[in-house]
C-alpha cells in the first residue's frame, strides 16, 4: 500500500530533479522582519475565546499577554462550521478549509458501506514506534500506535512548505493526543509524536513516520520526566482568593479522577496513577503542558528547528485543557488554574524560542479546536434554560413509527455525531418500489420530522435540504459546512443551546453555536503586523493567513482567505 506521506515525497523529488538540486535551499524564510525561520502553530483544546479575559489580569507579561500586545488578535473568530470536535478542528487550522472538504467529519465516525465506525487518526496499516523500536505484533502499544494522516484527504500548512522547499524543510507535530499531533503535521511531515501513558509515560510515533524514534526523542523519554511530574502532584498557583470568579472547589458539577474521594485540591498524583492509566493521569493536569513543552524544545533542538535559511514548522497541541474541561467544566478552578500554569509555560517557551531560534525569527499562531459549553447540571442551579438529551429512545420511537406506518423493516443503521443514517434497505424501500408512498427524498423529511418531535432538538434537517436551508439560516450553514456528503449522516440534528449528550458532570462540545464555535485567534513575530480586528475571521482563514506570511502557496483545500487587516 502506497502511503499519503510516500506521494508526497515522490512529487517532492520530481519538484526537485525539474526545478532545483538538492545543494540548493529555497529561501523560504530568512529570519527578517517578515520572514520566518520557524512557524509555530499552536492549538489550544477546549480553550473557548472568554477565557482571554477573563483570566488576563491573573497573566504574566510573557505568556499569553506577549502574544495580544505584541501581535495581531482577532476577536470575533469562528468556527463556520459545525460538529465542533478535535479532530475536525486540528484539520481545519491546518487545512485551511472545513470537514465538508478535508474529509476528517468527527473524531469517529460511522462508513456504512463497511457497518463500522472508524477513528480519524487510525491506520492498520502501521505499526507504534517507541524506545525500543517498532511494535511488531502490535501488542506493546496496540492502537495506540496505529495511527497516521491517510483519512485526511486535503494537504497542510507544513505539506506546502515541505513542497515549497524541495523536501529540505523540516515539519514535526506534537502533542498528548495522537490526533492534535498527526492532523496538524500533515502528509509529508517528518514527524509526529504523542504521549503514550500506560507503562513509562513516553512519546511515541508510528511506521508512517520511520521505524525508529530519533536520537533526541529516545534520550528525553529516558530522562523519567512523566515520573518526575506525577511525583508533583498539583495544588494551586496562587492565592485562593484569586479563583473567587469560580465554582467552589467542592461542587456536584465536577467529576472526578477515579479512585477520588472528591474533585478537590491538592491532586496526589503518585496516589491517583495505579486506578487512571498510568502516567496517563497527567494528561488531565498542567503537567499535560509542562512535558509537552519540554519535548517540543526537545525536538527544536534535537531537529535543529529554525536554524538556517528554510523555514522549518512544529505543530504544538496542548490538551490538558482538554481533559480539565470534560471532567470539570469552564468554570471550575481547576479550569482556570490551568490556564494560569499554561500561560507560564508559554512564557517559558517563547524564552526559548528567542534563545534557540532568534527572537524576531519565529512567528506563531495560537488558536483553539473548539470551546465548550457551560455544564448543564451548573446552568440549571442558577436558571439556565438547558438539559441533557440522548437520541436512544428517539431512534427506538421513529423506528416503530415507520414500522406502524409503512411496514416492518431495518429503517436505520446508526445514530451518532447528532445524524441519522438511513439504512439501504430503506433506501431501496423508497426508491426501489413504485408503489411506495415516499421516495428517498420523502423518507428523510419524514425522519427529520419525527426526530423534531424530541425534547432536546430545536431543528432537524434532511440532507436534502441541507444546501437550500444553509443559504438562509447561519445555523444549518454551519452544519452544511461541517457535512461530506456520502460519509456524514442523512437527517442532521441540533440541540437546543446548551444541552449535551454527556454525563452529569463536566462539560463537552460539538455544537453550531458561539460557546463551541468562538475561539481565540492571536498571530505574534516575523511577518505580523501589531494589531487587532473585531471583523468576523474563521479558523479556515488561519492557513491562507500563515501562508501569506511565508510566501507559501496555499494548502490545497483552501476556503478561506488571509485576515486582510494583517497585511494593511
Amino acid at each position: 500500500m502506497v502511503h499519503m506521506k510516500q506521494v508526497f515525497i515522490i512529487v517532492g523529488i520530481l519538484f526537485v530533479v525539474m526545478g532545483c538540486s538538492f545543494e540548493t535551499k529555497i529561501d523560504i524564510g530568512s529570519g527578517s522582519d517578515d520572514m520566518p525561520r520557524l512557524i509555530v502553530g499552536i492549538t489550544i483544546d477546549q480553550m473557548r475565546a472568554d477565557y482571554l479575559h477573563r483570566f488576563s489580569p491573573h497573566f504574566s507579561d510573557g505568556g499569553f499577554a506577549r502574544l495580544v500586545d505584541g501581535g495581531f488578535t482577532m476577536y470575533d473568530h469562528q468556527y463556520g462550521y459545525a460538529p465542533t470536535y478535535t479532530g475536525p478542528g486540528h484539520a481545519s487550522i491546518f487545512t485551511g478549509t472545513t470537514p465538508s472538504i478535508n474529509g476528517i467529519v468527527a473524531n469517529n465516525w460511522y462508513v456504512r458501506e463497511d457497518g463500522v465506525t472508524v477513528y480519524c487518526a487510525s491506520d492498520s496499516t502501521v505499526r507504534g514506534v517507541g524506545v525500543d523500536g517498532v511494535d511488531q505484533d502490535g501488542t506493546i502499544y496496540g492502537s495506540a500506535g496505529k495511527m497516521s494522516p491517510t483519512r485526511l484527504v486535503s494537504s497542510t500548512i507544513g505539506d506546502e512548505l515541505k513542497l515549497a522547499t524541495g523536501l529540505n524543510a523540516k515539519v514535526i507535530g506534537v502533542s498528548l493526543k495522537d490526533r492534535g499531533a498527526i492532523l496538524p503535521a500533515g502528509h509529508a511531515a517528518d514527524g509526529a509524536y504523542w504521549f503514550y501513558g500506560k507503562d513509562k509515560g513516553h512519546f511515541i510515533t508510528s511506521t508512517y513516520y520511520g521505524d525508529e524514534l530519533p536520537v533526541w526523542a529516545k534520550s528525553f523519554n529516558e530522562k523519567g520526566e512523566a515520573e518526575r511530574l506525577t511525583s508533583l502532584g498539583w495544588d494551586l498557583l496562587r492565592p485562593s482568593d484569586v479563583y473567587a470568579s469560580c465554582t467552589p472547589d467542592n461542587n456536584p458539577y465536577e467529576g472526578s479522577f477515579t479512585g477520588e474521594i472528591r474533585p478537590t485540591f491538592p491532586y496526589l498524583l503518585d496516589a491517583l496513577k495505579e486506578a487512571n492509566g498510568g502516567f496517563d493521569v497527567l494528561k488531565g493536569t498542567p503537567g499535560g503542558n509542562t512535558i509537552l513543552v519540554d519535548f517540543a524544545l526537545s525536538a527544536i533542538e534535537g531537529e535543529a528547528l529554525g536554524q538556517d535559511d528554510v523555514c522549518d514548522m512544529l505543530t504544538m497541541s496542548f490538551s490538558a485543557t482538554d481533559y480539565v474541561g470534560h471532567r470539570c467544566g469552564p468554570h471550575a478552578i481547576e479550569t482556570m488554574d490551568m490556564y494560569l500554569r499554561l500561560d507560564l509555560e508559554l512564557e517559558r517557551f517563547f524564552d526559548a524560542l528567542d534563545d534557540q531560534v532568534g527572537e524576531g525569527n519565529w512567528t506563531v499562531f495560537l488558536t483553539s479546536d473548539h470551546g465548550g459549553a457551560t455544564v448543564p447540571s451548573y446552568g440549571q442551579s442558577v436558571g439556565l434554560p438547558v438539559d441533557y438529551w440522548s437520541h436512544g429512545d428517539m431512534q427506538i420511537r421513529i423506528e416503530e413509527n415507520l414500522d406502524q406506518r409503512f411496514g416492518a423493516r431495518n429503517w436505520i443503521d446508526n445514530v451518532s455525531n447528532n445524524s441519522i443514517f438511513i439504512s439501504d434497505a430503506a433506501y431501496n424501500w423508497a426508491d426501489g418500489n413504485t408503489n411506495s408512498p415516499l421516495d428517498g427524498a420523502g423518507l428523510q423529511r419524514y425522519i427529520s420530522k419525527l426526530a423534531l418531535e424530541e425534547a432536546g432538538i430545536i431543528q432537524s434537517i434532511a440532507e436534502v435540504d441541507l444546501a437550500t436551508k444553509a443559504s438562509v439560516d447561519p445555523i444549518a450553514e454551519r452544519i452544511y459546512a461541517g457535512h461530506m456528503p456520502g460519509v456524514s449522516g442523512d437527517v442532521l440534528l441540533v440541540m437546543k443551546p446548551g444541552w449535551l449528550t454527556y454525563g452529569r458532570t463536566g462539560t463537552t462540545h460539538g455544537s453550531p453555536f458561539a460557546y463551541d464555535t468562538h475561539v481565540p485567534c492571536i498571530f505574534y513575530g516575523a511577518g505580523v503586523k501589531v494589531g487587532s480586528t473585531y471583523e468576523r475571521t474563521h479558523i479556515r482563514d488561519i492557513a491562507p493567513t500563515i501562508c501569506s506570511i511565508a510566501g507559501l502557496p496555499y494548502p490545497n483545500g483552501t476556503t478561506g482567505k488571509p485576515v486582510s487587516e494583517m497585511f494593511e
